[in-house]
Order: C-alpha cells, then sequence, then structure tokens
C-alpha cells in the first residue's frame, strides 16, 4: 500500500499486552532499556547498527538472540551462541535483514518485557507483501531518526568485500586490528566519502550522526552507474563462495538464497525483489513495486551469466534461486547458490535441483 495510507497508532509508546513464548528476550537480556530508545516515535528512521535482524514478531524472539538485539550489535557473537545447534540457525525467527544506514517507515510500536518494538517497512527490498517496503519488528534501540546530510565534497560508496571494519578514527586504523570502537559493517552498505589529505589508502566516511569513519581505501567503491554486465553479477557473487547460509540473511555475515541474489544486484545498482518468488515473477510482469522488471528466461539453453536461476515445484512455488555463471568444462549449467542451513555458498550444477525458468534484469 503506498506510505499515505499507513496509520501510526495514536499513542506510540502504548504498551501492548502481549503472550510471551520461552524461551523470551527479557530487559536483563540487553544492553540498553526502552527509555534511551533512538528513535522515539519517529515515522521516518535509519538503522543505527551494523546488521538489523528484522523479525517476524516480538513474541518470537529466543534467548539465544540477545546478541543480535544489542546496540552496537554483535552479529558473530549471535552466530556463536547458536553454532552447537543447528536447528537454532535453522529456525531463526527473522524476516529479512537491513543494513546500516538503511531508511525504515514505523508503522507500529510495541512494548514487550520492558523493550520499545518498532513495526518497520524497510526500504529497498521490494516485495508483494507491502508496497513500501519489507515488513517486519525491530528493537527501536537499533534505529535512529538521525541521518544528517552528506556533506559537499563526499561521494556516495559501498563496501564492496563481505564485511569490512570500520574506525573512529585514523590512529586505530593505522594500528592494523580492530579496537575498541570499530565496527564491521556488511557488504554493500552505503557511506558518504571523502578522501584524507596526504593518506591515499585511507577515506573517511560519516556516520548517521554525521561522526567520522574511517576505512581502507579499498573497501569501499562507488555503485556503477551504468554499464553492468552478467560477468559483473557473477563476480560479485564470488566473492561470498564457503559464506555460511543464514535464514532471512542480506549481509555479508550470512546469506539464505534470495538475500545473496538481491544483494549482489542491489551493489551493481539494480533493485530487485527480495524473495525468491517475487524474483522470479519479476521475469513474468509482476516484479513489485521499486523492483526492475525483467525477462522470463525457460530454457537452460537460453541462460546468460547473471541470470537469476529458479526452483521449485513449479512456476507459482519458486522455493529456490541461485546465480547462473555459465558451463563448467563437462557442459554442465552452472549456478552460484546460498544452498540451505548448515552449508555454504558454493557453484553447483542447477542439476542437483528442479529447474523452473529463470529471470533477466540485465540485457532483457
Amino acid at each position: 500500500m503506498p506510505l499515505s495510507s499507513i496509520a501510526l497508532p495514536v499513542a506510540v509508546g502504548a504498551v501492548m499486552a502481549l503472550v510471551p513464548l520461552a524461551p523470551h528476550v527479557s530487559a536483563a537480556d540487553v544492553s540498553r532499556s526502552a527509555a534511551s530508545s533512538a528513535c522515539k516515535g519517529a515515522r521516518t528512521c535509519y538503522v543505527d547498527v551494523s546488521v538489523a535482524q528484522v523479525w517476524e514478531s516480538p513474541d518470537k524472539v529466543r534467548t539465544v538472540d540477545a546478541k543480535a538485539l544489542t546496540n552496537p550489535v554483535d552479529i558473530r557473537g549471535w552466530f556463536a551462541a547458536m553454532a552447537h545447534d543447528i536447528n537454532l540457525r535453522r529456525d531463526v525467527p527473522g524476516e529479512t535483514q537491513a543494513l546500516y544506514g538503511g531508511r525504515v517507515t514505523v508503522v507500529d510500536t510495541m512494548t514487550k518485557d520492558g523493550v520499545l518494538w518498532d513495526k518497520v517497512v524497510v526500504h529497498g527490498q521490494p516485495t508483494p507483501r507491502d508496497a513500501a517496503g519489507y515488513p517486519g519488528w525491530m528493537p527501536d534501540r537499533q534505529l535512529t531518526k538521525v541521518r544528517k546530510k552528506a556533506p559537499s565534497g563526499t561521494t556516495p560508496e559501498r563496501v564492496t568485500g563481505p564485511t569490512a571494519w570500520g574506525y573512529g578514527s585514523r590512529q586505530a586504523l593505522e594500528a592494523g586490528a580492530p579496537s575498541k570502537g570499530a565496527i564491521e559493517y556488511s557488504f554493500n552498505t552505503e557511506f558518504a566519502v571523502k578522501a584524507v589529505a596526504g593518506a591515499p589508502s585511507v577515506v573517511e566516511a560519516r556516520a548517521n550522526d554525521g561522526t567520522p569513519i574511517y576505512f581502507e581505501r579499498d573497501d569501499l567503491a562507488k555503485v556503477p552507474a551504468s554499464g553492468v554486465t552478467g560477468d559483473d553479477v557473477v563476480a560479485e557473487a564470488r566473492k561470498f563462495l564457503g559464506l555460511d547460509y543464514l535464514w532471512s540473511g542480506t549481509a555479508g555475515f550470512g546469506y539464505d538464497c534470495s538475500g545473496l541474489t538481491s544483494q549482489v544486484y542491489s551493489a551493481l545498482g539494480i533493485t530487485i525483489p527480495r524473495d525468491s518468488q517475487p524474483q522470479f515473477d519479476a521475469g513474468g510482469g509482476a516484479a513489485p513495486a521499486g523492483s526492475a522488471e525483467g525477462e522470463r528466461i525457460t530454457s537452460p539453453a537460453d541462460l546468460r551469466p547473471g541470470d537469476v536461476v529458479g526452483f521449485g515445484s513449479s512456476t507459482s512455488s519458486v522455493t529456490h534461486v541461485g546465480i547462473y555463471v555459465g558451463r563448467n568444462d563437462q557442459g554442465e549449467p552452472m549456478m552460484i547458490n546460498s544452498p540451505r542451513t548448515g552449508e555454504k555458498v558454493r557453484e553447483e550444477p542447477l542439476s542437483n535441483r528442479p529447474f523452473v525458468g529463470a529471470t533477466r534484469f540485465i540485457g532483457s
């Protein structure tokens, strides 16, 4: 629906009754209270942690998820907390993730166990579920209403590797190791960037509140303005070979299948749907609002590198996607994909899954 039709609740900070599901996260499990929330009822807010999990519902959050709820967030600590049991990663109650600086619209709020939560739609992740963006819940503490305008002399650039460390000072960066206060940001996170005089290997970026963050020059680059090819898509996807699968993942710490495909395209300046079925449907004239339109490819013989290949029981039940890379030495059509919980991003034959078609977003 259009944003103009979304009504905010009259009492933004009102407490809503919930029946908690055990195990749950209490106020003691997190580092900041609702009283210190950063969004504080604003309608438009911005992600204020390196990557924010967007949850199905506050009442589905588990004790093991505590490290994913803080500001600053501890994504790697969250992964470590789930490492002993594959079911914990398989059953992550997440919808998607949102990267630092990403814009969200707050459509509702609730307080649970002393923690303020915002129901949001995440912009830049097209879905037929909501024309405004991808819906879900986030702890208010991970959002901010502050997003200062980029200063003159800066250009927008994005993280190019799976992750990159940002430092609060040049001295910390030049020390050569992450120090207290350094933050690990995800692939495709965008910053306003300028050169640093006398330091060609360093760039200065800006945080939401305008404070400087220092990166290695090679960790950030401009998004291509035009001329993107299918081979460019494949090259971006190859960066993540060996990365662990994460259900709901859209960050360089771990992707699900459609999180990988959508973020690879986004990094090249092309916005495609967030989820598998809509990515496939975008090739059949049914792209959701905000998404690029694609071309339907029905035969593996007609595939080109960069095509988003779809798999499932039928064209209306696409449950997996990957990126077509070409044929191997044996002539088999191959793809890069993030397969499933417990596995890693890999290159494998299309024949390993039931192929139903593909969407071509480049050169269609």
